[in-house]
């Protein structure tokens, strides 16, 4: 059987004069590039900037919108309410697609960033927020988002919604992912066992020892790990060894990849 798959990574997650993650090394490794928004971290010039790399390297790009909170890194909760969410989300949708669109792209997709990827996930009127704003934008947006409400009510809004593995955090029980407040390394060959097993057998074990159905078209590696340049070539070269082809978000969606 062969296998498909996409990758996809955070970037731009500096804030002015201080940078965060080897984006100009790491965005010709993956095809699909999540871009920090101003809210978690980001800033118009390090938008430009991300989003002209990822353009000339041929990568997708899409809005990693946040909670308002810079001091956190947008791993904290934060009480918000749903209008309030919404309307932070379409405002952090619309300033990326600007630079996007200047630069000669096109905008692929929005996925939420750290706490807000569970609060999504786990509240209808989070979730809501969410599609409401990608909805209302660009319905033909992908959303990448966990497990929960947004995929069933991906219909109502008329969106594609997946879910993505992932292989450089630990699984909780109920899916989500474990939020690390300070992004730690990982172990490369670590990386590369656990992708194989979403890939292949659609599963991946929780910090609890349960077994977690995952069924994805899209892995993500997470720009802020120390080592994510070496952990990334190593998982492109492992993944080629073994015959799995990584491609860009659309394509693996279109083809079923982790159906």
């Amino acid at each position: 059987m062969s296998y498909r798959i996409n990758l996809n990574s955070d970037v731009g997650e500096g804030f002015g004069r201080w940078r965060l993650g080897p984006d100009d090394e790491l965005i010709p490794l993956v095809p699909t590039v999540n871009i920090a928004c101003g809210f978690h971290a980001g800033d118009p010039s390090i938008m430009h900037r991300t989003t002209t790399t990822a353009i000339s390297s041929g990568a997708d790009i899409g809005a990693h919108v946040a909670l308002p909170d810079l001091r956190g890194f947008g791993r904290r909760p934060v009480e918000i309410s749903p209008d309030d969410l919404r309307d932070d989300l379409l405002y952090q949708i619309g300033a990326l697609s600007a630079f996007v669109r200047v630069a000669g792209g096109q905008l692929r997709h929005v996925k939420p960033h750290g706490s807000l990827y569970a609060m999504c996930g786990r509240s209808e009127e989070y979730a809501r927020a969410l599609l409401e704003s990608v909805a209302g934008y660009d319905p033909d947006l992908i959303v990448i988002v966990g497990q929960g409400w947004p995929g069933r009510l991906a219909a109502d809004y008329g969106l594609t919604v997946v879910h993505e593995g992932y292989i450089d955090l630990d699984y909780q029980p109920d899916g989500f992912p474990r939020v690390e407040p300070m992004k730690q390394p990982c172990d490369p060959e670590e990386v590369v066992r656990r992708a194989l097993r979403i890939v292949r057998d659609s599963a991946a074990t929780a910090i609890d020892g349960s077994a977690i159905e995952v069924r994805t078209p899209t892995l993500c590696l997470h720009g802020d790990m120390p080592n994510v340049l070496d952990v990334t070539r190593h998982l492109r070269k492992r993944l080629d060894a073994e015959g799995i082809e990584v491609v860009d978000l659309a394509t693996a969606v279109s083809a079923g990849a982790g159906r």
